[in-house]
Order: structure tokens, then sequence, then C-alpha cells
């Protein structure tokens, strides 16, 4: 699978990155919602889930990962992030967004969603 992290936090970036590709999945990290959406626009790369913080620099990761997942791509998105209320976590579950609190094991978070969207992969 194809993982497209946003995650401002570049320690916490490369633990998850790691843990993630430990578990034989690419990754392409972005630290903003700019650098996520150059990715998600390569026409070379093909992303199969979005792991998002919800506190980036230039935005709301949580509002970004339901534009995502509204696009015809089929992409499926999580929320990761320790700031969630739950006015957020009402917004997420409206528009079948998972989410996780940090901390949160990266590697386990992607084999979940694998299972749950991609049976037979």
């Amino acid at each position: 699978m194809n993982v497209l992290l946003l995650e401002d936090e570049l320690e916490l970036s490369a633990v998850a990155c790691e843990q993630i590709e430990g578990r034989g999945h690419k990754v392409f990290s972005a630290l903003d919602i700019a650098q996520a959406k150059a990715i998600l626009n390569d026409d070379n790369v093909h992303i199969d889930i979005m792991i998002a913080d919800q506190q980036v620099p230039d935005g709301n990761g949580s509002e970004f990962a339901i534009e995502t997942k509204d696009m015809p791509d089929g992409i499926k998105v999580v929320v990761v992030s320790g700031m969630l209320n739950s006015e957020d976590i009402q917004e997420l579950k409206a528009h079948q967004v998972d989410y996780y609190h940090k901390p949160s094991l990266y590697s386990e978070i992607v084999e979940d969603l694998v299972k749950k969207h991609f049976p037979n992969s």
C-alpha cells in the first residue's frame, strides 16, 4: 500500500514512517497540507491510505481528510491527534472518517485500515 502521512512534527513523522515501512508499505511524507496536495496531485503517485494529523501549519487535518475522502480516487483516510474535541469527533463520524488518539502505533493504524478496506491485500 502507498501511504500519505501528513504530520508536521519531524521526529514523530520519522518514527511513523519507520513503523509503516517496517510493515512493507511505501510512505510519502508531507509536513503540511500544501505538500500533501502536491503528492495527491502527482500523476506518478497513487495513494491508497492517508493518515492526517489534526493540527498542521497551514490548516485543519480533519477538514483536509474529509475533503480527500470525498475525492473520486477512493483514498481511505484516518485522522490521528491528541487534540480532538467532541465537535471534531462528531464531524469525523458524520463523514465516516476513522480517528485515533495520539500516541498510537502508526503501523497498527495502517494494518487496521488495510484489513477494513482492502481485505484481499
